[in-house]
């Protein structure tokens, strides 16, 4: 008999619900027709369990999943399900803590070297048929040798310090928690990390406590020529003053993955900046990555649709 029925709350093609299909052929899937409320909460009516990705899981969808046991976030962060309901029901919600942590590492490391070598802007000057770059050399930066200092230090963070350390540089960071036990690495607090680091890289989940903590006054204490690096969650940054920073080139670049509303305005700024990288909230996504999260989910489910325990580094 078919686990579920299993609502994956995912805009995808016909090829990802098929690689889907194949990593999970004993589930009962439905998929929505587009991101809107209305079809997530089609595809749920009916649902035992629920996946939700980069998407918000609205609270009005969740009433009308009377069925549902267990949500289940694609990835890390839960910001995007309300958890205060889901508690209230009873519906157990899980995560896959550090299963994409190579990845989006990798991709931090990507812009990263996009945003201190100006990158984008080469190539984009390149295509409109401009070979001499007379100023680039006082824009673009090495890696080996900068201080870069990480915004927390978690499973995706140690993997990013773990990839900087091969190029040179000197690793900080800052814990709400304080020094990580077994780390090397140098622990500072926040305003001196934002002082010292030539690259801020932000790598925290995103609570009341941490959403707009990047503001006026912590990007005004970054260095003039820094970089801004985010792949954790745009509600972190306070956009409109991450705006104003830029244009007045303090910091002097930032690099973003993620935005404070997603889809991103595609009238905002920082789409059109010279010295903004901006990317739509891709870090995870790689052939790779997509197989090894959909496993992990799927065992989830599956460990609890048998009355088995979720390793508890999952649940909320």
């Amino acid at each position: 008999m078919a686990i579920g029925p299993v609502a994956v709350l995912e805009p995808s093609t016909i090829e990802m619900r098929a690689r889907i299909a194949r990593l999970c052929p004993d589930f009962d899937l439905r998929f929505p027709e587009s991101g809107a409320p209305e079809d997530f909460a089609t595809v749920v009516t009916d649902a035992a369990y629920v996946v939700t990705r980069g998407l918000r899981f609205p609270p009005e969808v969740l009433a009308e999943a009377p069925r549902l046991k267990l949500i289940h976030q694609w990835g890390t962060g839960v910001d995007g399900i309300p958890l205060e309901q889901a508690r209230a029901r009873g519906i157990t919600v899980a995560r896959s803590p550090g299963v994409n942590a190579p990845t989006v590492a990798e991709a931090t490391l990507g812009l990263i070297l996009a945003g201190l070598r100006r990158l984008p802007q080469t190539h984009a000057a390149l295509r409109a048929g401009q070979w001499e770059m007379p100023d680039l050399w006082k824009q673009a930066r090495d890696l080996g040798g900068c201080t870069v200092g990480l915004v927390g230090l978690g499973a995706i963070g140690g993997a990013v310090a773990r990839l900087l350390c091969a190029f040179g540089c000197d690793v900080i960071y800052t814990n709400a928690s304080g020094p990580r036990p077994g780390s090397d690495l140098r622990h500072v607090e926040f305003r001196a990390l934002l002082e010292e680091s030539d690259v801020v890289s932000l790598h925290l989940p995103l609570t009341p406590a941490t959403r707009g903590m990047v503001d006026a006054r912590a990007l005004a204490r970054m260095k003039p020529d820094a970089l801004l690096v985010n792949t954790a969650r745009g509600g972190l940054v306070d956009e409109q003053a991450l705006i104003a920073a830029l244009r007045r080139g303090r910091p002097g670049a930032a690099a973003l993955d993620v935005f404070a509303t997603e889809p991103v305005d595609p009238e905002s700024p920082l789409l059109t900046m010279e010295n903004c990288v901006t990317v739509p909230h891709v870090a995870g996504r790689t052939r790779d990555n997509f197989d090894r999260m959909v496993s992990h989910w799927a065992e989830n489910i599956r460990a609890h649709a048998a009355g088995r325990s979720i390793d508890p580094r999952c649940l909320v």
